[in-house]
C-alpha cells in the first residue's frame, strides 16, 4: 500500500481484502472481476474510489454474458 500511494507501483490487485476497513483515496479506478449478490459488498467496493471531494471515479464490473451473474448484478445495482 505505501508503494501504491507513493506513486511507486500505479496499480493494486486484491481479492477481498479490501472490501471492508482499508482506505484507498488515491485510487479513481476499479474492476470488479467477481462479485456476490450482496449490495453491501457492492457498495463497499464502490466506496473504495469515492472520494468528496474528487470530481470523477470509474467503477468496473466483469460480468459472463448469458449467465445468472447478468441479473445479479443488475439487482445489486437497482438502488443505486
Amino acid at each position: 500500500m505505501k508503494n501504491f500511494k507513493t506513486g511507486r507501483y500505479r496499480l493494486i490487485v486484491t481479492s477481498k481484502v479490501l472490501d471492508e476497513g482499508v482506505d484507498v483515496p488515491e485510487a479513481s479506478i476499479g474492476i470488479i472481476l467477481s462479485g456476490s449478490g450482496s449490495r453491501r459488498e457492492f457498495i463497499q467496493r464502490l466506496g473504495r474510489i469515492l472520494r468528496p471531494k474528487r470530481k470523477a471515479a470509474i467503477l468496473y464490473e466483469i460480468v459472463s454474458r448469458k449467465t445468472t451473474e447478468v441479473g445479479t448484478a443488475r439487482r445489486r445495482k437497482e438502488p443505486l
